[in-house]
């Protein structure tokens, strides 16, 4: 019993760690593919999280694409309490092709889901090493 825990969560641990790696790689290409501008933070948006209790606020950034135009879009990313100033400038990268598709250039763009996968990854190699280690020091009465 003990062996195929052991063994599910370690294939579960590998492909989160995998899934990690892809994930910083998707992100890092998808960065690297845009362009970047200088905007500013024109409003902060409260937005609702579960249980409406409380929210987060998003900044509503404005940039001016080679064209002249203005676009304006609000980030996806948000804290409590507020991480940007309305004035404050920001850089911003955007899809050329859809420039409503754009981001404030961050870390946290870039390694927020990698790092959530690596911690849920570390949790299963964890759980791995317990339940092989259960089943190797466990008497052979407890072995299928």
């Amino acid at each position: 019993m003990f062996l195929v825990m052991g063994l599910c969560v370690g294939l579960a641990a590998f492909a989160l760690l995998a899934g990690a790696v892809w994930a910083y790689f998707k992100q890092k290409s998808q960065m690297e593919s845009r362009i970047p501008a200088a905007g500013t933070v024109v409003e902060l948006v409260h937005r609702s999280t579960t249980g409406g209790r409380s929210g987060i606020f998003c900044p509503v950034v404005e940039f001016s694409v080679p064209s002249g135009e203005r676009i304006q879009f609000t980030s996806d990313f948000g804290s409590r309490p507020a991480g940007h100033k309305i004035g404050q400038s920001v850089n911003v990268r955007y899809d050329p092709t859809d420039p409503q598709k754009a981001e404030i250039e961050s870390g946290l763009t870039t390694w927020l889901t990698p790092l959530i996968l690596v911690f849920m990854g570390s949790i299963a190699c964890c759980l791995t090493v317990i339940f092989l280690a259960v089943y190797a020091l466990a008497p052979s009465s407890f072995s299928p």
